[in-house]
């Protein structure tokens, strides 16, 4: 009666802050605005669900599977797990920061070990059920009998006689995806994600670097670059290379953001020279017929001066306070904010990133009736020791950030007309998503950024850019993906004896030792994830987005990936989990909290 249960999960699933600078010579930067992660209530919805021991789908290498290959294989491993006894359960809660503007899906297990996190836009996903079928097996074993429900969320539980297979809910409708070509004249209705570009690193580089860098934005749909300069002699001839790349591209912008750790609140005229030589380019982002400008801090300088001194209105839109003065300043077209991680008085703290920040946002620059541009970032860990001036040692808490920030802004929608990541290429705090590599100057990261790969995040984040584009609420799926990530060693490593700095990074003790695992399905399949010498964990995922997390396991880290829509992938990641520290050139080895990732396309 396998097939009867086959059959039954067939028809289930498819209805179910940082520092800038130079590269030598790198200087703090502290957030100092309050209110960087209010608390708020917590919604804790309680999960649980079986995991399978060793269930892995390998006849599938044809790639030729159909879906009820998919649903056979799954029934079968519900089988014969539990007549052999294999099955374990394991009871966990993923939780959700209540906000005003909807339940957002975090993860912040109170059991590490496997957490199966949800990401619904609203509770009543995560909680309502729905139909009941069921299927009987006769057996082998006599006294087992399958039952199958249905509600939100793919969840199972299992007892001497019995298990319950929870499958979420389906509207069956996917969209279209939206967004459209960029253009440098633009208005001020229209979204557009840019990612933060740190020139102080690239002195070296030439047209054709940034030829394939834009190349590589553009893929993954992002529209320009925020170009952060300070006051480094090749700021001016990087700039000029970025700008005539991006003319070259036909459909890519970029606009400065200006660094005040270097430029002073009283050089107006510093600013202004500075923008009149890109203004009239055209890759410059123009808004409403305005030149686009950014900044990191700088509260107080007056745009207006610089406006004047330009000859023409800007759309200014700096990194201030969030404000009613500030969004009240008549140089400002609106805000931007920093706040891409959680923190307290730019210190760790053991909590997820909430929307407090952005609400506080919206509500100054929409008294004003201005704009708000969001932060979204993958990561922070930094670790520069003695060997350098510019010595830290600290992570934020982002384990499963950039997932469920992308979930954030989409709830946010249209409430949001500028979107920027931070950042492209800040290697020295981990939250790069360009590649490590290429012709840029190593200004002492690359201990802990050499041979980590952030690249999958664009991938993971396309989806949301679309969606967010064209007004939806969730990412629209055009293919099956499984996307993974995790830090290179286990929090019990130690070398504090040969590390650069000397001691663990502040904050290390709020992060788990997990594998972080996200799907996007169509229709749903199986997951097989291997971490190293522990058992292989085997999950039925549902459609849409969904992330699991399991422990890691010191070894190579395997995947495989079995949709519903007749795909089939598996792959060992190039980075393998020790408990030991990372070993570097200089160093025999150093507490690396960076993370790795990859991406199985089906």
């Amino acid at each position: 009666m396998k097939f009867a249960i086959a059959i039954g999960l067939l028809q289930l699933l498819p209805s179910a802050f940082g520092k800038h600078g130079d590269s030598f010579q790198r200087r703090s930067r502290h957030n100092n605005h309050e209110g960087l992660a209010e608390r708020q209530v917590i919604e804790t919805i309680y999960e649980t669900e079986t995991v399978w021991v060793d269930a892995s789908p390998t006849q599938t290498a044809t790639g030729a599977e159909t879906p009820i290959t998919v649903a056979a294989l799954a029934a079968e491993t519900v089988s014969e797990q539990l007549s052999d006894s294999q099955a374990t359960t394991t009871t966990t809660s993923s939780q959700g920061v209540q906000t005003a503007t909807g339940i957002y899906g975090l993860s912040q297990a109170t059991n590490p070990i496997d957490t199966f996190v949800s990401s619904a836009s609203s509770s009543d996903d995560l909680v309502s059920s729905t139909t009941a079928y069921t299927a009987d097996v006769s057996s082998t074993s006599a006294s087992l009998g399958i039952s199958v429900n249905v509600s939100a969320g793919i969840n199972s539980t299992s007892d001497s006689d019995s298990v319950e297979v929870k499958a979420a809910s389906f509207d069956g409708s996917w969209g279209n995806l939206g967004g459209g070509g960029q253009q440098s004249s633009t208005g001020s209705n229209d979204k557009k994600v840019f990612a933060h570009f740190m020139i102080g690193i690239v002195h070296g580089y030439v047209l054709n670097d940034w030829l394939d860098d834009i190349a590589l934005a553009k893929s993954k749909g992002i529209d320009g670059f925020a170009l952060n300069i300070g006051l480094d002699w090749y700021s001016q001839d990087q700039l000029d290379l970025a700008y005539e790349a991006a003319k070259q591209s036909g459909d890519f912008v970029c606009f400065i953001s200006f660094d005040f750790n270097w430029y002073t609140t009283t050089n107006v005229t510093g600013v202004a020279e500075m923008m009149k030589r890109y203004n009239n380019l055209p890759a410059q982002l123009r808004v409403d017929g305005k030149p686009f400008v950014s900044t990191f801090i700088g509260d107080g300088f007056d745009w207006s001066a610089v406006a004047k001194e330009v000859g023409e209105e800007i759309y200014a839109v700096p990194f201030w306070a969030p404000t009613q003065e500030n969004a009240n300043n008549a140089g400002l077209s609106g805000l931007f904010s920093w706040t891409a991680w959680a923190s307290k008085d730019n210190k760790p703290i053991n909590e997820p990133l909430t929307t407090v920040q952005d609400e506080a946002y919206l509500d100054v620059v929409g008294k004003a009736n201005k704009v708000y541009m969001a932060p979204v970032s993958s990561w922070f860990f930094t670790h520069f020791g003695k060997e350098v001036p510019w010595s830290k040692n600290w992570l934020f808490r982002s384990e499963n950030l950039w997932k469920y920030r992308w979930d954030q802004l989409l709830q946010m929608g249209d409430n949001l007309k500028f979107i920027e990541i931070v950042t492209w290429n800040d290697y020295g705090e981990s939250h790069n998503v360009r590649p490590w590599g290429g012709n840029h100057t190593d200004d002492g990261s690359s201990k802990w950024s050499e041979g980590l790969d952030h690249s999958a995040m664009l991938d993971l984040s396309l989806p949301y850019i679309k969606a967010w584009k064209a007004g939806k609420k969730s990412p629209v799926i055009e293919k099956d993906q499984l996307f993974y990530w995790y830090r290179p060693h286990l929090k019990s490593a130690n070398c504090d004896d040969t590390d650069n700095f000397g001691s663990k990074p502040e904050g290390w003790e709020f992060v788990a030792d997990t594998v972080f695992v996200t799907t996007m399905t169509k229709l749903g399949g199986t997951v097989k994830i291997t971490s190293g010498s522990n058992a292989p964990v085997f999950k039925i995922v549902k459609p849409g987005v969904q992330s699991i997390e399991i422990p890691m396991g010191v070894g190579e880290q395997k995947f495989e990936f079995l949709t519903l829509t007749s795909g089939w992938k598996k792959g060992v990641s190039t980075v393998d989990i020790s408990d030991k520290c990372w070993p570097t050139k200089e160093f025999a080895g150093i507490y690396n909290y960076n993370y790795h990732s990859g991406v199985l396309d089906c």
